[in-house]
């Protein structure tokens, strides 16, 4: 069971989220707020494995939690849903600790996989930050991508040519759940078509994915 604590400024988003996820077997939430005080509050309280965040809350910017020094001494995970960022703005949250950047014009499907990244040590940035020449937020930090066991498993269905509903009945998911695990793929090699991923772990991750 994963718990959840959201933080969001709008009301309507934020409890129609928690009703989603209290429908859901894996998840719960444990705590939701609205202002950078409560969340800052919340994170020296704990009890949670990961925090949702709005960037905007209000008139001020979420960077001020993750840059109190509440986020280090709790060692939560942090997983941007916001609106919009800039890359220099996901560059930052990155750096400051933060496990992830999602996109609120995603489904949910997606944002389970996303947390599921982030709760696993990983990060998620979303598939709009990437791009072709690697300019995005994770571009230049010499780190090696890894892939989970779900990234290793969809890349070898694309290797075989098996189609997204093919992939989703071996894993037991929904085909959407399959589109935003390739999306996140597409994110973490920075290339933008299936032909292109494959080329890359063919040539860069062989060892990973055999």
């Amino acid at each position: 069971m994963t718990r959840i604590f959201l933080v969001d400024d709008h009301a309507l988003f934020r409890e129609s989220l928690a009703r989603w996820f209290d429908g859901q077997p894996d998840f719960k939430v444990v705590g939701q707020c609205s202002t950078v005080e409560e969340a800052v509050s919340a994170l020296g309280a704990g009890g949670f494995d990961i925090m949702l965040l709005d960037f905007e809350l209000g008139d001020r910017r979420a960077n001020e939690v993750i840059l109190s020094p509440r986020m280090k001494q709790s060692g939560a995970k942090i997983l941007f849903v916001t609106v919009g960022m800039t890359r220099a703005e996901v560059r930052q949250a990155l750096n400051h600790g933060a496990g992830g950047v999602f996109l609120k014009t995603n489904g949910p499907d997606a944002l389970v996989d996303a947390i599921k990244c982030v709760v696993a040590g990983e990060t998620f940035v979303d598939p709009k930050y990437a791009h072709p020449d690697n300019d995005h937020p994770l571009a230049g930090t010499n780190r090696r991508v890894k892939f989970t066991e779900r990234d290793r498993i969809v890349l070898r269905g694309v290797f075989d040519g098996m189609a997204n509903k093919e992939i989703a009945e071996q894993l037991r998911v929904s085909e959407s759940a399959i589109k935003a695990s390739l999306q996140q793929l597409f994110s973490k090699t920075g290339v933008r078509t299936r032909s292109q991923l494959v080329r890359v772990a063919l040539e860069h991750f062989r060892r990973e994915i055999v």
